[in-house]
């Protein structure tokens, strides 16, 4: 019980950090195709709340980073892991962005805050497949390999 506990504080701290890591990791890439690009207006707005912005891109970093734990959660069917991923994602995402005004927000025009919704959706939606893509094909190589090893051993035993 004490070990289990142990290695799930350590999964924590670890989904937690890669969360922090991969939100100012954005955040700085951001800020340097800004630069890049001449963008120098949204640099401004960044700047001059800087702190916020930063922040802001950590607790995203963090909601997105850290609820990935839950699919270390074996009796948890495959839909709910993502359902809560996407859900506890989306649902800090998109109130830091339109207090940060990284999506702009238009009151009263129902329409467009729905469709930027859905937008925000979809990026969101293509940047976890892009993810889980990436993570099944190295489970397939890790797979593959722990088979070729098995069968050395095999061949070795005999």
């Amino acid at each position: 019980m004490k070990q289990s506990m142990r290695r799930m504080v350590q999964l924590i701290i670890k989904y937690l950090c890669h969360g922090i890591s991969w939100g100012c990791t954005c955040f700085v890439l951001l800020c340097l195709c800004c630069h890049f690009i001449g963008a120098d207006d949204i640099l401004a707005l960044i700047w001059n709340d800087f702190a916020k912005h930063a922040a802001g891109s950590i607790l995203v970093g963090v909601a997105c980073g850290s609820t990935a734990i839950v699919y270390q959660i074996d009796r948890l069917p495959f839909g709910a892991k993502v359902l809560i991923h996407f859900t506890v994602g989306m649902g800090v995402f998109y109130p830091v962005a339109l207090s940060l005004n990284w999506i702009p927000y238009h009151p009263g025009n129902v329409l467009y805050s729905v469709l930027q919704f859905l937008v925000s959706c979809s990026i969101f939606a293509a940047i976890w497949f892009c993810f889980y893509l990436f993570n099944r094909s190295e489970a397939k190589k890790i797979n593959n390999r722990l088979q070729e090893l098995a069968q050395e051993q095999k061949n070795k035993s005999r």
